[in-house]
């Protein structure tokens, strides 16, 4: 499908983006009845299932004993004390500033998609999990993560980012590839592809929401990281069928993920691709695929990848 092929529905700048914080509130309003009912709140709210959902997709442990442990600290605080904290204004920002959110941040993300592109997703606001944000499904936003600096805007840029997942889907569906399952080479092109594209867009989107704090932007404002991160990615690269399927998986877990190297990198690609080709290009590239994105990019890079 050519993305320069627009529909004339302009479904993206309509899409329907829901915030849903009834377990965010439960936790801050009500945590005695939180602890009480702990395995109801858990099967109950939406927000907890898709947690499970992710912690047995990336074989995960959840500490619940901790879990339980961060709300009995909160519900130990008196009203008073609950009302000065920053995680409760914070809580109240984020309800209160769903439709500035969507007035700011839709054409921005939509001006990196198809203009038929639907984001209408659900995002589930909660608080004590181990991620801090997470998209499957739907999105889930951890509003208590320390990673958030306790800035809001931190937050609304990750779900910039999270958000994005959800075009980049839509766009892989419109198209006709199709590999297999199994292939690992494809499955780690496509998540650098995929990340960086998010990644990217999330940072182009700090006039809106600053993000003073996100790592991944820090890294792609210092070269010599941006140039660390892209080596990182030719050695796992380098790797595929060189070494076990295990060990390659904790190499790109290790270094890709948890190092940010397959976001960073990515989010790298993405602004040569814009820079010497632009912006419908980039866009093309969800619909040709993770392997058009790196041939795109290794033919307008000083620094091309040799292994992908």
């Amino acid at each position: 499908m050519d993305a320069h092929k627009r529909d004339e529905a302009l479904t993206c700048l309509k899409s329907k983006i829901e915030f849903n914080t009834e377990a965010l509130e439960k936790i801050v309003f009500e945590p005695e009845w939180v602890l009480k009912n702990q395995e109801r709140f858990w099967e109950a709210y939406p927000a907890q299932r898709y947690t499970l959902d992710w912690a047995k997709q990336v074989k995960y442990e959840i500490d619940f004993e901790d879990w339980r442990n961060r709300i009995q600290g909160w519900s130990e605080l008196t009203p008073e004390q609950r009302q000065s904290r920053l995680f409760l204004k914070n809580t109240r920002r984020i309800i209160e500033g769903r439709q500035r959110f969507i007035d700011k941040a839709l054409p921005h993300l939509c001006s990196y998609l198809p203009e038929d592109a639907d984001l209408g997703i659900r995002v589930y606001f909660t608080a004590f999990i181990p991620p801090r944000a997470f998209a499957m499904g739907e999105i889930v936003i951890n509003v208590a993560a320390t990673y958030w600096n306790d800035n809001p805007d931190n937050i609304l840029n990750a779900l910039v980012h999270e958000l994005f997942h959800v075009g980049y889907s839509y766009c892989e569906e419109q198209s006709d590839r199709a590999y297999p399952e199994d292939d690992q080479r494809i499955g780690i092109l496509r998540n650098i592809h995929n990340e960086g594209m998010c990644t990217y867009v999330a940072y182009k989107a700090r006039e809106i929401f600053p993000a003073p704090d996100e790592k991944d932007f820090q890294y792609l404002d210092d070269p010599e990281q941006v140039r660390e991160h892209l080596r990182n990615v030719d050695m796992i690269l380098s790797k595929i069928g060189k070494v076990p399927r295990e060990e390659l998986d904790k190499l790109a877990w290790d270094r890709g993920v948890i190092g940010r190297s397959f976001y960073v990198a990515g989010a790298r690609m993405c602004g040569v691709i814009e820079e010497r080709l632009g912006r419908q290009a980039l866009i093309q590239t969800m619909y040709d695929g993770p392997e058009s994105f790196f041939e795109l990019y290794n033919k307008n890079a000083e620094q091309p990848f040799l292994y992908s």
